[in-house]
C-alpha cells in the first residue's frame, strides 16, 4: 500500500500504476536482503501515523494523504539527512519502474517521450548457449566462477587444453530476456542487484552485468586497450618487464576472437560528440567495437543483444569452451572455495532453488567481478589487508545536450566516438569523454526528482537529447564492506572531482558547439546553460561552478560501469592479494581473472583488458601444471 502511494506521488497521473508497482516490487526483491530490509522498514514507517506526523505534521500514514500532500511529504523526506538515502532509493525505484516498464508504443509515458519501445524484428532462431543442470556433487579438473570477460576466456583456454571444466554463473541466461528488449525487465534480471546496485550512501549508481556472459552481454561494445604508457607502468609496479609485451600478445588474440573492428559510422548521439569536437578543433577517435552491426538495432544491446550479433563471451569463448567439452551452469552462486593444506579442493555453491552443491576440483578460477570476488575470497579464508580495498569505479557523470531535432539516444551503435582531450591532466589521470545510450528508464533515473510535474517536464525532451559522459580515471579509492554483504563505500576524491569537472565542462562546450539549444548537468539543484547565453565567459563560469560544487562535496549524479582493483595484483605479498600472474598468494590452484586483479584504475573501458589479463593468467596457470 505504501509503495503504491509513493509510485502514485512520484510518477505522472496517467501512468499504469499496477504495472509500475509490480515491476518495483520485483526490483525490490532483487536487492540483497539487508538493503531490502532497510527499504521495507522505511516503507513501513511511512505507512504509520507516526511516519505521517514526521513528514506531514498529520497523524496519518502516507497512503491516507492526498496526492499533493504525499509529494510534499516525500520532499520533506529528502531534507532529512538520515533518510535522504531512502528518499533517493524510493524515488529512483518508482521512476525507473515507471519509465523502464512500459506497455508498448501506446504506453502514455513512452508515447509522450516519443519512445518506440521494443523492436518487432527479433528473430526466433538466435542460437542459445547450452546450459547444464548440476548434480549435488561433481568432480572436474577446473571450476570457473563467473562467465563474463575473464571467466569466458579462462573456460575456453582450459577446456581447449583438455581439462574438464565447469563454469558456474550466479546469474540467469540472457537470450529470452534480451529478445523482449524491455529496459526494466532486463536490468532487473541481467544486472547486479536488479540494476539498483549503488554505493552505501547511494552517491554512485553502479552498473554491473550479472548474467551468463556477465558484463560482455550487456556492455556497450567498446573494445579499448590500455594506453601503452600505463601498461608499462603496471609492468614496472608488478616487477615484470615483459608485462606490456605479454599483454599486447594477449590483446591480439582477444581482438581476433571477438572480431574487433573500428566503427564505420556514428549514430546521432555519437555524432554530437564527433561534430562538437570538429567544431572546436579537438581530436576525436572512432572507437573499436566487438559488435559488427551498425543499424538502429544496436541501441538495445544494453539489455543483451537480441540478434546474437554482439561478440560477447556467450557467442564466442563460452561456445568455444562448450565445444571443447566444458559445461556452463546458470543460477549457481558459489559461496566459498574449499581450501585444505594450502591448496584448492573445490567450491561450495547453491543453486537457484537454494540446494547445496559441491564441485571438487584442484583448480579454481575466480571471475565473479570486482564487487563479488573479494567476498568469495574472504569466505574462503584468504586474509590480506588489501582484500576489498583499492576499489576504483571510474566515477562518471553526464552533460545532457538538448537539440531542436530528434537525437534518439536509444537507437544505433552505442559508443563509437571518444574524446581524450582531458584524459591526461596530471600524470595519466584525467577524464575521457564518450556518449551513453539512454532509454527512458535510465534518463528518468538521472534526473533528480523534485515533484512529479517538474520531473516530467525535465524528462519531456528525452527524444532530442544527447548524453555526453565524462569518465574519470580515479586515483582515489573506495572499499568493500568487511562483512558478508560487501557494501560499496566510495567518496569522490577531490583530485578526481577536479578532473571530472574539467571533463563535464568540456562536454558542455562540445554539446553547444554541435548546435545544442541548451546543456544541463545532473546536480540535484539545476545547473544549465542556454545556447543564447553561451559565450567564452559563461562557459568558463559553468565549468567553474561545476568544479566549485564538486569541491564543496555536492557531486552531481554519479555512475560507474567499471569496477576494478579490489583484489589487486602486486609484486609482493605485502602490497596485494594476487601475485603478478593473478594467483592468490599462499593458495595453490586459485587464480583471479576479473577486474578485481587490476593494479589500479585502467582509465579506459576495461573489457578488453580483463580478457587479455585472463588470457595471460590462464596461460600461466596451465604452464604450472
Amino acid at each position: 500500500m505504501t509503495l503504491t502511494s509513493i509510485v502514485d506521488a512520484v510518477v505522472p497521473p496517467d501512468a499504469d500504476r499496477a504495472a509500475i508497482v509490480a515491476r518495483a516490487t520485483g526490483l525490490l526483491a532483487a536487492l540483497p536482503a539487508h538493503k531490502r530490509r532497510s527499504l521495507v522498514f522505511v516503507l513501513t514507517l511511512l505507512g504509520t501515523p507516526i511516519g505521517g506526523l514526521l513528514l506531514s505534521g498529520r497523524l496519518r500514514g502516507l497512503a491516507a494523504l492526498h496526492r499533493a500532500a504525499r509529494e510534499s511529504a516525500l520532499l520533506r523526506l529528502e531534507r532529512l539527512a538520515p533518510l535522504r538515502a531512502a528518499f533517493d532509493a524510493l524515488t529512483r525505484l518508482a521512476l525507473f519502474s515507471a519509465y523502464g516498464t512500459g506497455g508498448g508504443s501506446g504506453d502514455p509515458l513512452w508515447r509522450d517521450l516519443g519512445y518506440p519501445g521494443p523492436r518487432h524484428d527479433v528473430p526466433a532462431d538466435v542460437p542459445v548457449l547450452p546450459l547444464t543442470v548440476l548434480p549435488p556433487r561433481l568432480a572436474v579438473d577446473a571450476v570457473v566462477v563467473g562467465s563474463g570477460a575473464g571467466g569466458g576466456v579462462a573456460a575456453a583456454l582450459l577446456a581447449e587444453h583438455g581439462l574438464r571444466v565447469a563454469v558456474l554463473e550466479a546469474g540467469p541466461p540472457l537470450e529470452a530476456i534480451a529478445a523482449r528488449q524491455r529496459e526494466a525487465e532486463a536490468f532487473g534480471a541481467l544486472y547486479l542487484e536488479g540494476g539498483l546496485c549503488a554505493s552505501a550512501d547511494l552517491g554512485v549508481s553502479i552498473l554491473a552485468g550479472a548474467c551468463v556472459g556477465g558484463g560482455t552481454s550487456v556492455n556497450w561494445s567498446t573494445s579499448l586497450r590500455l594506453p601503452a604508457s600505463l601498461a608499462a607502468r603496471w609492468g614496472s609496479t608488478l616487477g615484470r618487464p615483459a608485462f606490456a609485451a605479454e599483454l599486447a600478445a594477449a590483446y591480439d588474440a582477444v581482438e581476433t576472437r571477438l572480431g574487433v573492428q573500428t566503427a564505420r559510422e556514428h549514430n546521432r548521439n555519437n555524432a554530437v560528440l564527433a561534430d562538437g569536437c570538429a567544431a572546436l578543433n579537438w581530436k576525436v577517435r572512432t572507437l573499436p567495437r566487438n559488435a559488427p552491426c551498425e543499424d538502429e538495432r544496436c541501441g538495445y544491446c544494453g539489455f543483451g543483444c537480441a540478434y546474437g550479433n554482439k561478440r560477447s563471451t556467450v557467442t564466442t569463448y563460452l561456445r568455444d569452451a562448450v565445444h571443447a567439452g566444458a559445461t556452463v551452469s546458470a543460477n549457481v552462486r558459489v559461496t566459498r572455495v574449499r581450501v585444505a593444506g594450502g591448496a584448492v579442493r573445490g567450491v561450495d555453491a547453491v543453486d537457484g532453488a537454494g540446494n547445496a552443491l559441491v564441485v571438487d576440483a584442484p583448480l579454481v578460477v575466480l571471475a565473479a567481478g570486482a564487487l563479488r570476488t573479494p567476498g568469495i575470497l574472504a569466505r574462503s579464508g584468504v586474509r590480506s589487508p588489501h582484500l576489498g580495498r583499492h576499489l576504483h569505479l571510474h566515477p562518471t557523470s553526464a552533460v545532457v545536450a538538448e537539440f531542436d531535432e530528434p537525437i534518439e539516444a536509444w537507437h544505433g551503435p552505442m559508443q563509437s566516438a571518444l574524446c581524450e582531450r582531458f584524459a591526461d591532466l596530471d600524470e595519466g589521470f584525467g577524464a575521457v569523454l564518450e556518449v551513453a545510450p539512454a532509454h527512458p528508464g535510465i534518463q528518468a533515473l538521472g534526473i533528480p526528482w523534485a515533484g512529479a510535474a517538474e520531473h516530467a517536464a525535465e524528462l519531456a525532451p528525452a527524444r532530442s537529447r544527447a548524453i555526453l559522459i565524462a569518465i574519470a580515471r580515479d586515483r582515489g579509492e573506495g572499499r568493500l564492506g568487511g562483512n558478508a554483504r560487501g557494501d560499496v563505500h566510495y567518496q569522490l576524491d577531490p583530485y578526481d572531482g577536479a578532473h571530472l569537472a574539467r571533463g563535464l565542462g568540456g562536454a558542455a562546450r562540445i554539446g553547444l558547439a554541435a548546435g545544442a539549444r541548451a546543456v544541463r548537468t545532473l546536480f540535484r539543484h539545476r545547473l544549465a546553460l542556454e545556447r543564447a547565453d553561451a559565450d567564452a565567459g559563461t562557459l568558463d563560469a559553468l565549468e567553474a561552478e561545476i568544479g566549485r560544487r564538486i569541491a564543496s562535496g555536492t557531486a552531481p549524479a554519479l555512475f560507474s560501469a567499471h569496477q576494478m582493483g579490489s583484489a589487486r595484483m602486486a609484486a609482493r605479498t605485502d602490497d596485494g592479494v594476487l601475485d603478478p600472474d593473478g594467483s592468490v598468494h599462499g593458495i595453490a590452484g586459485l587464480t583471479v581473472v576479473d577486474a578485481s586483479a587490476f593494479p589500479g584504475a585502467s582509465g579506459v573501458n576495461p573489457m578488453l583488458t580483463i580478457m587479455a589479463l585472463a588470457t595471460r593468467a590462464t596461460n600461466a596457470l596451465l604452464a604450472r601444471r
